[in-house]
């Protein structure tokens, strides 16, 4: 790349690095047309996002993190970022940065950078499962994460020791403890460092440059024309720029809440009861209504819906309970809310479907529920005439005839009190 443009070397840069993803080998991997999720504890990261609106994407993602316990939503942007105002969308949506990468990167064809190394740091490249072990603490403290899970340990000695794979990770000893670590991988002509971390207590020290010129070597060894980094500003960042390398834009990390309801929200909402009923006619358009054995007026066939029971099902299931035809239910017809009253303290949503047309073979087929029913009939339900008035409440009478102008009418009403709305 010595011979290129600065401006080339940018573009590049930023496209490399807008296409460096990594997923966790522990993660759980959720996704849609739209995004990509990797899920690791408490945090979901979004690895893939295609489509113009930004909005549109940060639904997608929380709709996708929230059932898979996740309680954060991390989104890094940089200047490749599409849609390009995707990062003012996430701070309208109440995210935080919480974290601050610098993409940098540095010319293998300008020669290795002056990297002086102290005589007390020995680097290893990491060949063996008991190095890798002695890896992770210090992988965990240097950055303040949890100690990898087995699952991670596992997967990752499976991968890294794998032939042909291209990663390589070093470790750095002093005084023989493992104090440092990082990785390089080549992809091309490009060389993604990663990974490169130092315990607090040995930072300035000349770790980390041991670190990188091991890695470099690497690089050039194999033949990439650049190194790149994703470097923290207030860790790595200044290390590398003394080393000649160029921060080409910066990767910011937002953060936004997974929100959900608490524990018990529920329990503190309103409770609504779901009644739910069908509307059958005879031959010559008489709606058929019931008479119960627990009350003093008439109903048509139906009842109240189960926890979490559809409306159409529940309809379903008081019909073949109650009169013993099993028959598909049709639309609905009409939706009414009912106040509370009497003894009932709870307000009604009741459903009203239509259950079609009963021939004289389907009605000599009706068993009654005799626990719960002493008989049925038909009456006539029209603009001039409506034979339930007197035998169902009030407003079921206007219910029902709610419902026979919406069937007339190949329409839905919606009733309060019986009248509409």
């Amino acid at each position: 790349m010595g011979d290129g443009t600065t401006g080339d070397l940018r573009t590049r840069v930023l496209a490399a690095a807008a296409a460096w993803t990594w997923i966790p080998y522990d993660a759980v991997v959720a996704e849609n047309d739209e995004v990509t999720l990797t899920i690791v504890g408490e945090t979901a990261t979004v690895q893939r996002a295609e489509g113009h609106d930004p909005q549109r994407l940060i639904v997608a993602a929380l709709r996708l993190a929230n059932p898979r316990g996740a309680l954060h939503l991390r989104w890094a942007v940089h200047p490749d970022t599409e849609p390009a105002d995707l990062g003012e969308a996430l701070a309208r949506h109440g995210s935080a940065v919480v974290e601050e990468l610098d993409i940098s990167a540095y010319d293998l064809g300008q020669g290795m950078p002056e990297l002086p190394v102290p005589d007390d740091v020995v680097i290893e490249r990491v060949d063996t499962p008991e190095q890798l072990d002695e890896v992770y603490p210090v992988s965990a403290g240097a950055f303040n994460q949890p100690p990898a899970s087995p699952e991670f340990r596992a997967a990752e000695r499976a991968t890294l020791f794998a032939p042909g794979n291209p990663a390589v990770r070093y470790l750095a000893r002093v005084d023989g403890q493992v104090v440092g670590s990082a990785g390089v991988t080549v992809e091309g002509d490009v060389a993604k460092l990663w990974g490169g971390g130092v315990l607090t207590a040995y930072r300035g020290r000349g770790v980390y440059r041991a670190l990188l010129a091991a890695r470099l070597r690497v690089a050039v060894d194999q033949g990439a024309s650049f190194a790149l980094v994703k470097a923290r500003t207030g860790t790595s960042s200044p290390i590398l720029r003394k080393a000649g390398f160029i921060a080409y834009g910066q990767e910011l990390h937002h953060e936004i809440p997974v929100r959900r309801a608490q524990p018990g929200h529920y329990a503190t909402l309103p409770a609504k009861i779901t009644g739910s009923g069908a509307l059958f006619f005879d031959e010559l358009g008489r709606v058929l209504i019931v008479e119960p054995v627990y009350k003093d007026h008439w109903e048509i066939p139906g009842g109240v819906a189960e926890t979490n029971e559809p409306p159409a099902e529940a309809a379903h299931r008081e019909v073949l309970e109650e009169l013993g035809l099993d028959r598909a239910i049709g639309r609905l017809l009409v939706v009414d809310w009912s106040p509370p009253r009497g003894s009932r303290p709870n307000d009604i949503l009741a459903f009203v479907f239509d259950g079609g047309e009963l021939s004289r073979d389907d009605i000599d087929q009706i068993r009654l529920q005799t626990e719960e029913l002493r008989g049925y009939r038909f009456c006539v339900v029209d603009d001039e005439v409506n034979e339930t008035a007197g035998l169902l409440p009030p407003i079921l009478t206007k219910r029902v005839a709610a419902a026979v102008r919406a069937r007339a009418a190949g329409s839905t009403a919606y009733l309060e009190r019986g009248d509409p709305r």
